[in-house]
């Protein structure tokens, strides 16, 4: 697709997204239209300045950290079906949310914030050292690896909230959601984001070679090593605020980026922002059907953004589109 396609493809989805932005914005218990911004109803706009709009910007920041990252882990592991939900990184976080609420941490925005990034990065860590070999990267044990050790710590997740009668507490980090998301916390996920887009921006090159192996890529003037801890910082940080805002939220990075390389086979920083843009509004969508399928009840919204993942996945594998190298 020549640079008028990519062009195109970016102003079809930002279209979409701002479609769906507005549809968020109406959709809940009670739907409003679009007048009711100018309603006089000070109840009415209370409710969509301080819970719809939130909600609406969370779920669009959240999307597309988690597509990014999924992005940048691809490149990593060199494999097309690497996520920071598959990787442990999601679960990691949402674990150590969960012992310090239960030490008694008050889970305000700072707290959250280190907590998910120490979690994240422990689990991070425990993956890459089981698949780290002599040689490198063994690519197939860092998947199955982080496979393993993600439904580990999900369970262990899961069984203290059984054990300590908290699971209706936690429900929000168990299952996701965006239900009680606040104006603070789209603030923190907006700075994260900032410095998620700028440090690819900054080391967007490198970050591109390291699709090739090692020795190419040291022979274009890249530093692999030093490239994929930059790279894994910023899916840490990315993922470790997606959850303490959002919850335990699988799949985005797995399957938006497949799709938007083959709606656009690029390098990695020309498929930024359609990754970005194409993230977003599938949790916008995901996120408007957690809340309007079962009112006045919400439904998981993991498991709605699992299913349509997993969809996607198993249509990929049926179609031999995707090869675990």
């Amino acid at each position: 697709m020549k640079r008028s396609g990519l062009w195109r493809l970016n102003v079809v989805l930002l279209l979409l997204l701002g479609l769906l932005a507005m549809l968020s914005t109406a959709a809940g218990v009670k739907w409003y239209g679009p007048l009711s911004w100018f309603s006089a109803s000070h109840l009415t706009q209370q409710i969509l300045l301080t819970i719809r709009l939130p909600r609406t910007l969370a779920a669009i920041l959240v999307g597309g950290m988690l597509a990014l990252s999924g992005q940048l882990m691809q490149n990593v592991s060199h494999n097309p079906i690497a996520d920071p939900s598959i990787l442990g990184v999601n679960a990691g976080a949402m674990l150590a949310l969960m012992i310090g609420g239960l030490m008694g941490l008050n889970l305000n925005i700072f707290n959250s914030l280190w907590l998910s990034i120490l979690g994240a990065g422990l689990a991070f860590v425990v993956v890459l050292g089981l698949a780290m070999r002599r040689r490198g990267l063994d690519v197939l044990r860092f998947i199955l690896g982080g496979t393993v050790v993600s439904s580990l710590i999900t369970c262990i997740a899961y069984a203290i909230g059984i054990l300590t009668n908290q699971t209706a507490q936690y429900r929000n980090l168990l299952v996701g959601g965006f239900a009680n998301v606040t104006m603070p916390q789209v603030h923190a996920l907006l700075v994260v984001m900032v410095i998620l887009v700028i440090g690819v921006a900054c080391f967007h090159k490198e970050l591109s070679l390291l699709i090739l192996d090692d020795s190419t890529a040291r022979g274009l003037g890249v530093r692999p090593a030093r490239t994929r801890l930059l790279a894994s910082v910023l899916v840490v940080l990315s993922a470790a605020m997606a959850v303490a805002v959002g919850g335990n939220i699988g799949f985005v990075g797995l399957g938006v980026p497949q799709l938007v390389s083959f709606w656009h086979p690029d390098r990695l920083e020309r498929n930024v922002l359609p990754t970005m843009l194409l993230g977003a509004s599938f949790m916008l969508t995901v996120d408007i059907l957690a809340k309007t399928l079962n009112r006045p009840n919400e439904l998981p919204l993991s498991a709605l953004s699992a299913i349509c993942g997993g969809i996607f996945l198993m249509v990929m594998l049926n179609h031999k589109k995707v090869v675990v190298a």
